[in-house]
């Protein structure tokens, strides 16, 4: 979207007229009017201030970059991120209809409740599996999707595919874990622990098994 088209979006998204919107970012309306046409620029600083007037936020982000992963034992293939995003909460938590009217899924078309947890592993399942980059992007959260991560039904390779992804993103306190149970804690040393520790440490280190990539 260009410049002067995300000026014209975030004044009608926000319902206000040309009048309306430059008297609330203190300019005029013939100076917004041509920020719209695009036969002036405003500087960012102006375009945020425009921006801000209009309830909206301008926001830089790093882009999301997807790759098709092929399919494989009978699997379609599958897309993959590189980093995780976030979503507005109306979206994260809207109810939608999946899969849409253009879409090609096997799955029936329903309606997924995103604020619902149990709900929102299946539309995430659904996504992941038949999805492209734009579906993922539209209806998935990425904190959400780890904080539910073990509680979706994924095929393997998907599974595999994510969890590098999955476990990069967690407290730097759980991967500790990990390399604690790999050479810092040595199991002849539980013995000298007291049974309420030992039973702690045994409970974390069967966490962090669980968090192991399937295969």
């Amino acid at each position: 979207m260009s410049g002067n088209a995300l000026l014209v979006y975030a004044r009608r998204a926000a319902g206000l007229t040309q009048d309306a919107l430059a008297r609330l970012a203190g300019t005029s309306q013939p100076t917004l009017s041509a920020y719209e046409r695009g036969t002036k620029s405003p500087s960012l600083a102006v375009a945020e201030r425009i921006i801000e007037a209009a309830h909206h936020r301008l926001e830089v982000r790093p882009t999301v970059e997807f790759v098709e992963v092929p399919g494989q034992y009978g699997l379609r293939p599958f897309w993959l991120a590189h980093q995780l995003w976030r979503l507005d909460p109306d979206r994260a938590f809207a109810t939608v209809l999946l899969p849409g009217p253009h879409h090609d899924w096997s799955a029936p078309r329903q309606q997924y409740h995103l604020a619902d947890r149990t709900d929102r592993a299946r539309a995430y399942e659904l996504v992941l599996r038949e999805g492209g980059p734009t579906d993922m992007l539209d209806f998935i959260d990425g904190a959400l999707l780890v904080d539910i991560w073990k509680e979706l039904e994924l095929p393997d390779p998907i599974r595999r595919a994510w969890q590098p992804l999955i476990r990069k993103t967690l407290p730097a306190r759980r991967r500790r874990r990990a390399s604690d149970r790999k050479g810092n804690g040595p199991p002849g040393a539980l013995i000298r622990l007291r049974p309420s520790e030992r039973a702690k440490y045994l409970q974390l280190t069967q966490e962090d098994a669980d968090d192991e990539p399937i295969g």
